[in-house]
């Protein structure tokens, strides 16, 4: 990952997005502070609904100024905070919509990664809509990181689709692992894939449901062998899906669990439907979304 756009935090938050950014980018280049592989483009946004009325329109466009100058003051002192790579570029962005500006933006600008802090806390249950509308739209993976008052370990988790009939559900399978892959390579932490088969409350023919999950575990191992990725473990889960993947991703206290999104079209366009929503909504850590 050579390109990566960073969405700071308000200056009143900790920067989780650039602290994930400058991690990456530091085991990326193997160990350089300056980053010299990685460029990272760090962007503020600023906006306030000014009433633009006729008699007002000086004194608002001295506030929008004010307002943009102190900004990039509080940049400056970023800056001087943090060991950036000295190839960073860094812009403050009078904006009102981010989804719209990062579409624009990722359709004239080379990008491997996008990098947010998730607008929800630890344990509200859920993303604010711009982080849902990113999730949705965004061309690129899409890193959401959060902050969560325990000590993760160094482990990745891969969520996978079942639903392995669909080649472009085994597609996007490929595209998690070998990018979660990656990501355990360059963090130096362990990769993990779970997929869990959604189970009925009463199985009518008891049988059958072994005989079905048995082969579809075979299916997920030579998926994952396929891959050329060397995972840790494999979980494969029977239940409700969002339960059990976020139940191994809390229990290993990974730190990233990684979800596919592109198959499905309409509001709800994630891999796993309505599951993969569930998973993403519940998850307690930094969640990486693959297109």
């Amino acid at each position: 990952m050579q390109n990566i756009l960073v969405i700071l935090d308000k200056p009143k938050h900790e920067q989780i997005a650039l602290q994930r950014a400058l991690e990456l980018t530091q085991k990326t280049s193997g160990g350089a502070v300056d980053g010299s592989k990685v460029q990272l483009h760090l962007v503020s946004f600023v906006y306030e609904p000014l009433q633009w009325l006729p008699f007002m329109s000086e004194s608002a466009k001295l506030i929008t100024e004010q307002i943009q100058n102190d900004r990039s003051a509080w940049m400056e002192r970023l800056k001087e905070k943090y060991t950036l790579p000295e190839n960073t570029r860094t812009e403050v962005l009078w904006h009102h919509d981010i989804p719209e500006w990062v579409d624009e933006y990722l359709d004239k600008t080379p990008c491997d990664l996008v990098l947010k802090t998730a607008q929800k806390q630890f344990g509200s249950g859920g993303f604010g809509s711009i982080d849902w509308r990113l999730i949705e739209r965004s061309a690129v993976p899409l890193w959401i990181a959060v902050s969560t008052p325990w000590i993760k370990r160094d482990r990745i988790v891969a969520a996978l689709d079942p639903a392995l009939e669909n080649s472009l559900h085994r597609d996007l399978n490929q595209r998690v692992l070998k990018l979660g892959g990656a990501l355990a390579e360059s963090l130096d932490a362990d990769i993990e894939a779970v997929a869990c088969v959604p189970a009925p409350d009463v199985v009518k023919d008891l049988d059958a449901f072994r005989e079905g999950t048995g082969a579809l575990l075979t299916a997920i191992d030579e998926l994952v062998a396929d891959s050329g990725v060397s995972c840790r473990k494999v979980h494969f889960e029977t239940g409700k899906p969002a339960a059990e993947v976020n139940r191994i991703v809390d229990r290993n206290k990974a730190r990233l669990i990684l979800v596919g999104r592109g198959v499905r079209k309409g509001a709800r366009r994630f891999l796993l439907g309505n599951t993969a929503e569930r998973i993403l909504g519940r998850s307690n850590t930094d969640v990486l979304v693959v297109p």
